[in-house]
């Protein structure tokens, strides 16, 4: 289960781009807090500084957020979509979705692995491959893990973890085929292409044409 980070929401009355960019300059994020218990999402303002680590995190998806609202109101939430200055990178803008204890959401985790420095296949001269790195769970609130952790010391040369081969949250479900790949210790490129390789063979030159025969 991921970790809770406590953040206070404000209330921001500031609108057009002049006061929002001078909100930005006095340490703020504007924001939108959003969900089924609320009719008319929340137009509110957050402290750089106590939510800037969860915005960079690798695991900010996953990061679940504790808020107070300016109603003195405390409601779980994710972060969803994060708007950035494309040149400066600076963040502009945060949606917040609030989490309803019993209710599944959907949810991108990360899949890390683990031990591959003691991996079987590796030790053998084989090639790591991770061919999915992040799976979308229908996962209750409670049990959102920071990310999916795989064991990948036993993978042999040749052999491949599969989806359906993750250990997830009880509550977790997923809308994909459980025999997709996510893991696999490949041969070494190197070695398979010069299995390929042929011998060069000769190549006979054949004449256009037969030199005639010198007669008497």
């Amino acid at each position: 289960m991921t970790e809770v980070v406590s953040i206070k929401l404000e209330e921001r009355l500031e609108k057009g781009k002049q006061k929002v960019r001078r909100l930005r300059s006095e340490g703020f994020i504007p924001a939108t807090f959003y969900g089924t218990d609320y009719r008319e999402s929340l137009t509110v303002k957050v402290l750089k500084s106590e939510i800037y680590s969860s915005v960079n995190s690798a695991h900010r998806e996953t990061v679940r957020l504790e808020a107070s609202l300016p109603s003195g109101q405390k409601e779980f939430c994710l972060m969803r979509e994060i708007q950035r200055n494309p040149v400066s990178d600076e963040i502009l803008h945060i949606d917040l979705l609030q989490l309803v204890k019993g209710h599944k959401i959907k949810v991108n985790v990360p899949i890390e692995p683990f031990n591959r420095d003691i991996c079987k296949g590796i030790k053998l001269g084989g090639v790591f491959e991770q061919v999915i790195h992040e799976i979308e769970l229908d996962v209750l609130p409670s049990e959102i893990p920071e990310s999916i952790k795989v064991d990948v010391s036993g993978l042999e040369l040749g052999s491949f973890i599969h989806l359906s081969d993750l250990e997830l949250p009880e509550s977790a479900e997923i809308d994909v085929d459980g025999e997709e790949v996510v893991f696999t210790v490949a041969h070494a490129r190197a070695a398979v292409e010069e299995s390929l390789e042929e011998e060069p063979t000769e190549v006979e030159v054949v004449g256009k044409g037969k030199p005639k025969e010198e007669t008497e």
